[in-house]
């Protein structure tokens, strides 16, 4: 799991769609700032539309 702190741009990434499946993931780049939307801290990622959990990302 990132820490705000270790949000950068272009920073390659391994998203987990699902947290408690760690064998499926597809790897992506980060293209914005992190924002808070409805208590969690989200980011977007390349090839997905809209903000994800920074919770579901794993630097690479």
């Amino acid at each position: 799991m990132l820490k705000t702190q270790q949000i950068q741009m272009n920073a390659k990434v391994r998203y987990y769609p699902l947290l408690k499946n760690k064998d499926v993931f597809t790897e992506h780049v980060i293209t914005s700032e992190c924002w808070e939307m409805c208590g969690e801290t989200v980011v977007k990622i390349s090839g997905k539309s809209g903000g994800v959990s920074i919770e579901h990302l794993e630097l690479i």
